[in-house]
């Protein structure tokens, strides 16, 4: 006998033999009996590999075939999506979307919407919940059991002899399965033997190091989902900014991209990124309908696409598979962890996550209006869903937004957003967004530097690219003198959106209290170059600071009529510092304040008298800020308008009360 461990197989013949033995025996199974599997008016045909409802053949793919006779052998328990691909698919490496769309066209063949047949389990996979009933009531007959010669019993039937009888079957059928055998061994070997190398190619996958998603266009306007192209767009790119493998724009530099005629590679240029994934979405009732592509900017060259002819019953599942594909396109290993936060929902309901995606539409806007419509949206979704943890993330955003904008009071603000913040870590530690409103309100409500650092830092460990955490934690930094680390964090913060005008602003602002008022100047004029129309913009303070007061009260007054003031008032002003200096342009803008019928903070006739030189009245409207816990108060020790001020003892008193360091 020959020792085959010294002569061994190739793997190609051994899986050949193998796999030609079971074509055989599925044959020779199968041949005598019809098996099937039955479910409500349906049957699948084992032996013609089919489906059948009320005996005419439902027509399937093959790969879709196969997965519903899993799903069908495998009733009453969850199937993982592993556990799937590696039954369909053994030798083969294929994402989510092949078998996202073979469960499309098995719920379309049997009119399973919405789903009660084949159900989908979040993050897991399927279920089975059919009854199934097996044709065993005929024993299956072995071919090798069998005679062709008929019974004389009974005419035309089959006489079944001992098992292993070989020599009852023609040689003829033996030598057709040897040649089978060999056949498809042959083919196997050629299949699996290696290619002579080739050189290596000199035009590889680039590399691509940041990703713009740009807002879904909306192919049904009529419909007033305006939301959902954006919505669609934030929920990728939270998606995507898990994998900490390169910088994904947020949902604030590419909102300005809704457009259905926006050219995506003159806007990838513009975000200047490696690539950008655009798409088209269109909506019926629950479902949608999705195109996708990722393109590269430098050529235009489609790196991956996906279409989903059909309405996609299940949006989630649609999303899964856009975000795992769009990783596996961009050859990224992904660990455990990272693999479980990019399938991850933060709902299962559809219209909890329509309300929240409107939410956010609503809340990029930043005007009071869209900010309370955004409260309202985030609260339908949360009482649908009462552990939608983004949902309350949201919220408290919103809320903070609205208690700075001087929209609701202060406590009111603070007690709505801590509440909110609270329940949304509760439900999910990992929201890296709930740890950065948590951060916000920490430094801007609550005056507690440290534990707005720790928050700070843990949005940023769970999403680097996460953009109120990027924006406000160089805030932080400056007031705790860390000022290179401020202002280099800033920067980077500006590599990560180049066009956002809020971090524009930033950087600016944060050189302005630095001390830097040239850079500061410079930086301004990019900021006003960029977004002329930005009401925040307002370089007088830095003019001042440098002594250039006709150039100071010009950039005040600009930015008052940016802010909509009245021309009336912007004239008085302007003809009042032509009059009468610098002094006099200051007690008409205390006048004006005065006379206001509209509440005017603490802060602000604080300031009026420091450039006054009013230091009493400066104090006694900076305690009564602290009384009304005006968010602004925050800045006293970095803001050098308050510079005058820092060598009276009552400034270091203020300021312990605040909480801060002095």
């Amino acid at each position: 006998m020959v020792d085959t461990t010294l002569f061994p197989r190739p793997r190609a013949v051994e899986a050949g033999i193998f796999a030609a033995h079971s074509m055989f025996a599925r044959f020779r199974d199968r041949a005598v009996i019809n098996e099937t599997r039955s479910f409500g008016a349906f049957r699948l045909d084992l032996s013609r590999a089919c489906l059948l409802s009320n005996g005419e053949e439902v027509k399937l793919r093959p790969k879709s075939y196969e997965v519903l006779r899993f799903l069908v052998d495998n009733p009453g328990r969850v199937v993982t999506k592993k556990e799937l691909t590696e039954a369909i698919w053994p030798d083969a490496f294929v994402t989510d979307d092949s078998l996202v769309q073979c469960i499309r066209d098995i719920r379309r063949a049997l009119a399973d919407d919405p789903p009660r047949v084949i159900k989908t389990v979040a993050r897991r996979g399927y279920i089975f919940e059919s009854e199934v009933v097996t044709n065993a009531s005929k024993k299956i007959v072995n071919l090798n059991d069998v005679t062709e010669e008929p019974s004389r019993n009974e005419p035309g039937s089959l006489k079944i002899v001992r098992p292993g009888s070989w020599r009852h079957i023609k040689p003829v059928s033996i030598a057709l399965m040897s040649l089978l055998v060999l056949t498809v061994a042959f083919v196997l070997v050629r299949l699996h033997r290696p290619s002579p190398a080739k050189p290596a190619s000199t035009s590889t996958f680039p590399k691509v190091n940041s990703i713009a998603v740009l807002p879904f266009k909306v192919l049904n306007p009529e419909s007033k989902d305006d939301y959902l192209g954006l919505g669609m767009a934030d929920t990728l790119i939270t998606r995507l900014s898990v994998l900490n493998q390169f910088s994904v724009r947020p949902t604030s530099a590419i909102q300005r991209y809704t457009n259905t005629d926006q050219d995506s590679l003159a806007a990838g240029r513009e975000q200047k990124v490696d690539a950008v994934l655009e798409g088209s979405i269109q909506r019926s009732a629950d479902k949608v309908r999705v195109t996708v592509r990722l393109l590269n900017v430098q050529d235009g060259r489609t790196l991956w696409g996906y279409k989903c002819d059909e309405y996609c019953a299940d949006v989630f599942e649609m999303q899964d598979m856009i975000s795992a594909t769009v990783a596996s396109a961009l050859t990224i290993r992904l660990t455990a962890d990272q693999s479980e936060r990019l399938s991850r929902h933060y709902t299962d309901n559809s219209e909890a996550y329509q309300l929240y995606l409107k939410g956010v539409f609503l809340r990029n806007q930043m005007t009071p209006e869209s900010l309370k419509k955004s409260v309202e949206s985030f609260q339908k979704a949360i009482e649908i869903d009462p552990h939608y943890a983004l949902a309350y993330a949201g919220e408290a955003c919103s809320y903070d937004a609205l208690t700075y904008r001087g929209v609701v009071p202060v406590k009111e603000g603070e007690s709505k957003s801590k509440e909110l913040g609270r329940r949304a870590l509760e439900l999910d530690d990992s929201l890296a967004e709930a740890h950065s409103a948590a951060a916000e309100r920490e430094l801007f409500i609550e005056w507690h530097l440290a534990a707005a650092e720790k928050e700070f830092k843990r949005a940023l460990e769970l999403n680097p690219n996460e953009e109120l955490a990027n924006l406000m934690y160089p805030h932080l930094l400056l007031m705790q003198g860390r000022v290179d680390q401020a202002i280099a964090v800033c920067k980077g913060a500006l590599d990560l959106d180049p066009l956002s005008p809020r971090t524009n602003k930033g950087l600016a602002l944060l050189l302005y209290e630095a001390g830097r008022y040239d850079e500061a100047i410079d930086q301004f004029k990019k900021t006003e170059e960029l977004f002329p129309n930005y009401q925040l913009i307002n370089m007088g303070p830095s003019y001042e600071k440098k002594g250039m007061f006709d150039e100071a009260v010009k950039e005040y007054l600009a930015a008052e009529s940016r802010w909509g003031l009245p021309d009336s008032y912007i004239q008085t002003l302007k003809q009042t510092y032509a009059a009468a200096g610098w002094t006099a342009y200051w007690k008409k803008r205390l006048e004006f304040a005065t006379a206001k019928e509209k509440h005017v903070p603490a802060f602000v006739f604080a300031s009026y008298y420091v450039h006054l030189k009013d230091n009493d009245a400066a104090f006694a409207w900076l305690r009564k800020g602290l009384e009304q816990h005006e968010p602004e108060l925050i800045t006293l020790p970095v803001d050098p308008i308050w510079e005058s001020l820092r060598s009276d003892p009552r400034f270091a008193q203020l300021i312990r009360q605040i909480g801060l360091p002095a």
